[in-house]
């Protein structure tokens, strides 16, 4: 049974229980119908807000740049941005008044980011932790928001039962991320997001927190086994950094810089 059946059969029995008043049910068998209107942006004057992002992260940034920063319109560098849209952590920053500076090596994306989100930045190549100017770009067979930079993320994956899952290698630019604030933003950002499988830690570890430390961060973290975001590898990095962890998700946790609260 799909979704939309069942919503029209709950809400069917609902009023033969007495549970549901005329508007609930007049909503609901306008939803399963599919006549009510969708979302399709987000409106700042609105409290109702839609998430793009994985599990809603973005709705947390949102305001904690916005109330907790008093940033309306956040500058933002995206470091693995993938989709413009979905699972994205800065398109709800875009949609509301923020612009920056996305940064991801697969050829594909970037043709999307570029069509979609024209007023931000876009920098084909990936984020060097090294003098290397170049570096093996693994292409995930069927799984492009897999694709890295780690040759230990590969092995990960191929010992989890996946002995073919790299499609190709190929020969990718790297640029550091400080010259990538420096050149294309020319000050900190109020917003890192950062996720490029297996290498986020090693990122963050080549940022100049001195001359570009960002006002929060959105990391990768993944206890799957439990435990606090903060007591991760990343968390404690931060932590040093002078970050607090402020929210987050099953995958993913947002550090802010208390300092910036306002």
């Amino acid at each position: 049974m799909d979704r939309r059946s069942f919503i029209s059969g709950a809400v069917v029995g609902a009023v033969g229980a007495g549970l549901a008043g005329s508007g609930t049910v007049l909503a609901a068998r306008q939803w399963a119908s599919g006549s009510l209107p969708s979302v399709a942006d987000p409106q700042p004057a609105s409290k109702a807000r839609q998430s793009f992002a994985q599990m809603g992260e973005d709705i947390v940034l949102f305001h904690l740049l916005r109330d907790w920063m008093k940033v309306p319109s956040p500058l933002y560098l995206d470091i693995g941005a993938a989709d413009p849209v979905e699972s994205s952590n800065t398109y709800l920053l875009y949609c509301t008044g923020g612009r920056g500076v996305l940064v991801e090596p697969n050829p594909d994306y970037v043709v999307k980011l570029r069509r979609v989100r024209p007023e931000d930045i876009v920098v084909q190549a990936g984020i060097g932790i090294t003098d290397a100017n170049a570096a093996d770009y693994y292409v995930m067979r069927g799984q492009p928001t897999l694709n890295t930079f780690s040759p230990a993320q590969v092995e990960m994956y191929r010992r989890s039962g996946h002995p073919d899952i790299v499609e190709k290698v190929v020969k990718m630019p790297l640029i550091a991320v400080n010259h990538v604030i420096a050149q294309c933003l020319g000050k900190a950002p109020d917003l890192l997001s950062i996720d490029v499988e297996g290498l986020d830690l090693d990122i963050l570890r080549t940022l100049d927190f001195v001359a570009f430390k960002p006002g929060a961060v959105i990391a990768e973290t993944i206890m799957m086994g439990g435990g606090a975001a903060d007591n991760t590898e990343i968390g404690v990095f931060l932590k040093s950094k002078g970050y607090v962890v402020r929210g987050g998700s099953l995958y993913n946790t947002i550090f802010a810089d208390p300092s910036r609260y306002r």
